[in-house]
């Protein structure tokens, strides 16, 4: 998720349309809590077992191997992880965005922004919840799947957030045919909060604190 900050304009958060799925090394069980192998799907934990990668490149899964998945176990159709599934995350990221907006900013410095790892989890009941949100999260491309999107989302993230400030040149088509295929992709970061749009009740958060984003 990226949020912004334009100072009186307010903050704007932006979910990203693409993510991955962390998977284990070792098969699922219930008899063995303490195993954590087969329980927590962190790559501090996970690459440090001798099966990591064996089953998956870097234990992750893109969204569409892991709908290859859902309908080898449920049926073609019966879960959608981008019908069914991320709805739910744009959902919780929107109303956690809502919970700390008068918190992230306070100052309302303008030119702000910063990229948050969002951490979820899907139940048997395929219902989402959140696990974590990260500040400064882990842009390490251990799978060719992150290779691909983490360097796209960043692009992605860095447009939204400077080009307003200071908007490409309009480049020759001899230059654009030199570029890379995605330079000119749609963006895929979707608006989900806009301040200025919002109309927020009045709420006491004297008793907590959190980290401000960055400055540019």
């Amino acid at each position: 998720m990226l949020i912004t900050g334009v100072g009186a304009a307010g903050l704007k958060a932006f979910f990203y349309n693409e993510g991955y799925v962390r998977t284990c090394s070792a098969e699922y069980r219930l008899d063995d809590l303490a195993n954590r192998m087969v329980h927590l799907t962190n790559d501090a934990v996970q690459k440090k077992g001798d099966e990591y990668g064996k089953f998956e490149s870097g234990n992750k899964l893109s969204f569409a191997e892991f709908q290859k998945y859902l309908d080898s176990v449920y049926g073609t159709g019966k879960l959608d992880i981008v019908r069914n599934a991320v709805p739910q995350m744009k959902a919780i990221a929107r109303k956690l965005t809502q919970s700390v907006v008068r918190l992230i900013d306070p100052e309302k410095r303008e030119h702000c922004f910063e990229v948050f790892g969002l951490d979820f989890m899907i139940d048997v009941d395929f219902k989402v919840w959140l696990i974590e949100a990260n500040t400064n999260p882990c842009l390490d491309v251990s799978s060719p799947h992150l290779a691909r999107i983490i360097p796209t989302m960043l692009d992605n993230a860095l447009r939204l957030a400077l080009d307003p400030l200071f908007p490409p040149p309009r480049w020759s088509l001899a230059k654009r045919a030199m570029m890379p295929e995605n330079a000119f992709e749609a963006n895929r970061f979707e608006l989900i909060f806009d301040e200025a749009l919002e109309e927020l009740k009045p709420v006491s958060y004297t008793h907590l604190t959190l980290p401000t984003i960055y400055s540019v």
